[in-house]
């Protein structure tokens, strides 16, 4: 059985989302839509000095290893970007 890398990088937003949004006292539903590369830095940044977390290359090693780079810096893409825009004149 091969690695399904769409649903392992849902599965790893969604850690990373939550991990985040409990260090900042927020949900995850609160969070700005970020990439999955910028959630990664973004945490190591707030608990890189704790022994919580692998270093730094070696967490972003596994990932790239893991996801790829294009899903581990693929944009989301938004309702908004979706919706089509209505001008008014």
């Amino acid at each position: 059985m091969s690695l399904d890398k769409k649903l392992a990088a849902e599965k790893i937003r969604a850690l990373l989302e939550g991990r985040i949004a409990r260090l900042l006292g927020c949900e995850p539903s609160d969070l700005s839509s970020m990439k999955i590369g910028s959630m990664a830095h973004f945490l190591f940044l707030l608990i890189g000095d704790s022994e919580m977390m692998p270093g730094f290359n070696t967490a972003l090693s596994a990932l790239v290893q893991l996801l790829g780079r294009d899903l581990l810096w693929e944009e989301l893409k938004s309702e908004e970007a979706d919706a089509p825009k209505v001008v008014v004149n």
